[in-house]
């Protein structure tokens, strides 16, 4: 069995890092962080709606596409910053 290649943290720092400063820059690094620190696929991240994040009480629903699981995750202070800074960014045409 062949050992699974992965990320490590400083990685994924660089890759979050890496979105820029373009106009979608704040998306992209909120996306990036939840994409990897909760296992989301492409089309799960892609999916997400603001409702699915409960900033009071600190959670993600996620409805996973594999076997249609749904499954409500804690989300860290440095990922709700991240929502927050995007839904701050965020104006009527913003994806």
């Amino acid at each position: 069995m062949k050992d699974r290649k992965h990320l490590t943290g400083q990685e994924v720092e660089k890759l979050i890092n890496a979105a820029g400063i373009n106009r979608n820059a704040e998306r992209d690094r909120c996306l990036l962080l939840l994409m990897f620190r909760h296992g989301l696929r492409v089309s799960e991240a892609c999916g997400l709606k603001l409702s699915q994040v409960d900033i009071e009480s600190r959670v993600l629903h996620v409805q996973r596409l594999k076997k249609g699981l749904s499954t409500t995750q804690p989300l860290r202070t440095d990922e709700l910053k991240a929502i927050k800074s995007y839904m701050a960014m965020r104006k009527g045409d913003y994806p």
